[in-house]
């Protein structure tokens, strides 16, 4: 059937997130991911459990459904896939591109607070090097890692509201609070 609807978008569709062509494998429990997704073959082989196959395959041992109602769970009939919702698939980019951005941000802290913890380290091994302008520029940086500390708290355990904020690169109340008090 050359009209099946693309692997990587139905599996992804599904809920299972899928990073290089590899995820975990939803037919059974694992850590590390052994379930590799070929978007060129448009085939999935799971290196764990053994499970392989097409699209149609995945959605049948997937949903324990038959060829036929696998076929209809796709859309796949006369001349092509069911044409996808364009609402519900807008949703689904917004969803995948803030997630995106909240853990390219989450890297971008975590880097930024590893090199501010190194200057710390460094200084709390030798604290006598500090010059006058050192010990300032030092002051300075730890301000700075305090309120890095602060935000990766709140992508960790924040609400949506907090999030979206440190996205925007709003400041808000607590931010500026702890920013002072590191300073103080």
């Amino acid at each position: 059937m050359e009209n099946k609807p693309d692997i990587v978008h139905i599996i992804e569709q599904e809920g299972f997130e899928i990073k290089r062509g590899k995820a975990l494998c939803p037919f059974h429990s694992e850590r590390t991911p052994s379930f590799i997704v070929n978007r060129n073959k448009q085939t999935f082989h799971c290196f764990g459990c053994n499970e392989h196959g097409d699209v149609i395959s995945f959605i049948m041992k997937l949903k324990g459904i038959s060829f036929k109602e696998a076929l209809i769970y796709l859309g796949i009939s006369r001349g092509g896939p069911v044409k996808v919702n364009p609402a519900i698939q807008r949703e689904k980019q917004i969803q995948k591109n803030y997630e995106a951005a909240v853990n390219s941000l989450y890297e971008n802290l975590c880097q930024q607070s590893r090199k501010l913890h190194n200057i710390r380290v460094s200084v709390k091994r030798n604290p006598g090097a500090l010059t006058e302008q050192g010990a300032a520029y030092f002051a300075e940086q730890m301000a700075t890692l305090a309120e890095i500390d602060f935000k990766i708290d709140l992508l960790l355990n924040g609400t949506f509201e907090d999030k979206i904020i440190l996205l925007r690169g709003e400041n808000n109340a607590r931010c500026g609070t702890i920013k002072q008090t590191a300073v103080a």
